[in-house]
């Protein structure tokens, strides 16, 4: 189960399309989890999520990489914005990705339309909403690599941005 993120959160241009055949739970679940242990480390992670109320963090040093930020930072601004959107950003890419392809007993297939555009047509690619979701995660642990006496537990992995599908 989801910790932070809820379906709810997809809104404006991360709204998720109707299909009631498609699950999108799993993706919540999985990808939250995945992308917060390597953006923050595993125990870090666990004593970010032991900190949750209702999804929200109670303590002053996770709710600072929790909420959006902007920080000045030798003539440069450091932003992120916010934990919540971050994860929204990834999953959706994950999401609208396998929505466009089925699997099925001969391997995977593009879903096809002849009126139809897919998501790599529109004016909104799905590799911009990942990237966008790295470029956050990665403020976050700027943040914590930042004020690193408030997180010693900290041991988050290198993310990297997707050059495209």
């Amino acid at each position: 189960m989801s910790n932070i993120i809820q379906l709810s959160d997809f809104i404006g241009e991360y709204k998720l399309p109707d299909n009631k055949y498609f699950d999108k739970q799993p993706y919540l679940d999985k990808y939250e989890k995945e992308y917060l242990v390597n953006c923050l480390g595993a125990e870090l992670y666990k004593l970010f999520i032991a900190d949750l109320v209702g999804g929200v963090p109670q303590s002053q040093i996770y709710l600072d990489i929790y909420n959006e930020f902007q920080e000045d930072n030798n003539n440069c601004v450091r932003q992120s914005e916010g934990m919540v959107k971050a994860l929204v950003e990834v999953v959706y890419f994950y999401i609208i990705r396998d929505l466009a392809v089925s699997k099925t007993n001969t391997g995977v297939v593009f879903n096809d339309n002849e009126t139809a555009k897919g998501p790599f047509y529109s004016g909104f690619n799905i590799v911009e909403s990942y990237n966008e979701g790295i470029k956050n995660l990665r403020e976050i642990q700027w943040y914590i690599c930042d004020n690193s006496t408030n997180y010693p537990d900290y041991n988050g992995q290198y993310l990297s941005y997707n050059a495209g599908l």
